[in-house]
């Protein structure tokens, strides 16, 4: 019988300590149960979890092999669907240059301050960067927008965007993470934001920090955070706003995951 999130999670200490890289043992369990995370992250297992690990592997193995198949299905359909584009043509609407290596064309393109070779066929990262194949999902899906129009400037929430209510919980999660891991450190999401571009904006009058982020050429986030006032009982909290154009950009699964990829940037860095 499969193993759930919940399941694992009646095993784990509830302590949230943070020991594990998660801010919560909820977030160590789902990552475990459906990203394939290393059961043993977690210094403080019972022995009753050692009869259980097993059937985690099992089950991390197989979702490997699905998520895989999954990637290359989409893979295989994006690379079809941007076959015919004019490289040339398009490269200006999503700020990119286009460029040939052995009369193969491809458009360059910043994503996250790195500069990509995106290929029809595939994606060359600079050396010494990490690559992540579901970045191509996200990148062919930009290109395939074609680059309809510039960004507005007007700021909007996500659940302002057409059809995003059933997606809105996965934000939430991804900002309550972000919020919760830097609680009362405004500092220190500061300085990571830095280093990943972040600039400091001014869009809400109380916010104790907002910084604007362009990990794409033509999408733009702004980040809202406010820090934790313990003594009135206030959360922390993050909000992220979108340019009211990013429809034209990507789809909202791949914004969720240009989201993800912040939040994991901004939790991670040095």
């Amino acid at each position: 019988m499969a193993l759930t999130v919940l399941e694992l999670l009646k095993h784990l200490p509830r302590t949230n300590c943070g020991e594990c890289g998660q801010t919560t043992c909820l977030a160590f369990a789902t990552q475990v149960i459906k990203e394939g995370e290393n059961l043993a992250r977690c210094p403080f297992l019972p022995e009753a979890l050692q009869d259980a690990s097993g059937e985690i592997r099992r089950q991390q193995e197989q979702g490997v092999g699905r998520r895989r198949e999954s990637l290359a299905i989409a893979l295989e359909a994006l690379q079809a669907k941007i076959a015919p584009l004019d490289f040339a043509g398009i490269a200006a609407g999503l700020g990119a240059h286009y460029r040939k290596e052995d009369q193969r064309e491809y458009l360059a393109l910043t994503y996250f301050g790195q500069e990509l070779k995106v290929f029809k066929e595939g994606i060359v990262y600079p050396p010494g960067a990490e690559a992540n194949p579901w970045d191509a999902i996200l990148l062919y899906n930009y290109l395939a927008s074609q680059g309809k129009a510039l960004p507005t400037g007007k700021w909007i929430r996500y659940h302002e965007l057409p059809n995003s209510v059933s997606k809105a919980k996965t934000l939430a999660r991804l900002e309550k993470q972000l919020a919760d891991h830097f609680q009362t450190q405004p500092t220190l999401l500061s300085a990571r934001g830095a280093k990943l571009g972040g600039q400091p904006v001014q869009t809400a009058a109380d916010a104790t920090l907002q910084l604007e982020f362009w990990p794409l050429p033509r999408v733009p986030l702004r980040l809202l955070f406010w820090e934790a006032e313990t003594e009135d009982d206030f959360p922390a909290q993050a909000h992220f706003l979108f340019d009211a154009q990013v429809s034209d950009f990507l789809d909202l699964e791949s914004l969720l995951f240009l989201v993800e990829q912040l939040v994991g940037r901004l939790l991670s860095a040095k």
